[in-house]
């Protein structure tokens, strides 16, 4: 675990990495990387439901969530979500 506060993280970046590996990072408002972890996932896995539920338990992890509905595209293989503190 880092030590952040609610107000330093800003979103969790979803993003594959290679084929049956995706990367997760708590990224702060300045755009540093605080907190990282991977999914790793069998091929029939790999769908949105999956890398969402697994980005959630991760920052879960960190004392934050998100909401799925605001998950963004960031190009073909890469989203992120604003994160929220667990209590909010």
């Amino acid at each position: 675990m880092s030590d952040f506060t609610a107000a330093q993280a800003a979103v969790v970046r979803i993003e594959r990495a290679e084929e049956g590996r995706w990367d997760l990072s708590v990224i702060s408002d300045s755009g540093v990387r605080m907190g990282h972890g991977e999914y790793l996932f069998q091929a029939d896995q790999d769908d949105a439901q999956s890398e969402i539920a697994a980005a959630a338990e991760f920052v879960r992890g960190y004392g934050f969530r998100f909401e799925s509905d605001a998950v963004v595209g960031d190009g073909p293989d890469a989203f992120w979500a604003p994160l929220l503190p667990l209590d909010a």
